[in-house]
């Protein structure tokens, strides 16, 4: 019984996020490949192709405030695992500068609760 109620408990108490993506178009294919995958643990993970020399990644919120900044170093693949459970939920967009070109994708948090009834025993 305690079992139950302490999966009650978490049920209630913890939040899934959704993520959705806008669609984005690199008109050159020498500049970085941007993938996204995310988990149902508010995990991301990024790939970048065709990383250029003085590349950088920038997470910022739909007000522009910066919440996330890293260089990127040059090779042909880059992949880095982001845990995004600290972000409170809104719009975001991952910016990356690659050489002299921007690619930007959005993203959005949304928290989910759910609840749950059930008949305890006395």
């Amino acid at each position: 019984m305690k079992k139950l109620i302490l999966s009650v408990a978490v049920l209630v108490g913890v939040s899934t996020a959704s993520f959705s993506f806008a669609a984005d178009k690199v008109s050159n294919k020498a500049a970085a490949a941007i993938e996204l995958v995310s988990s149902s643990d508010l995990k991301f993970k990024l790939t970048l192709d065709n990383v250029k020399e003085r590349s950088s990644l920038v997470i910022k919120d739909g007000d522009g405030t910066v919440v996330y900044s890293t260089s990127i170093p040059q090779s042909e693949k880059y992949t880095k695992i982001f845990d995004l459970s600290n972000l409170l939920d809104g719009n975001y967009s991952f910016i990356v500068s690659n050489g002299g070109e921007i690619t930007s994708k959005p993203f959005a948090i949304a928290t989910e609760t759910k609840r749950l009834v059930t008949a305890v025993e006395k």
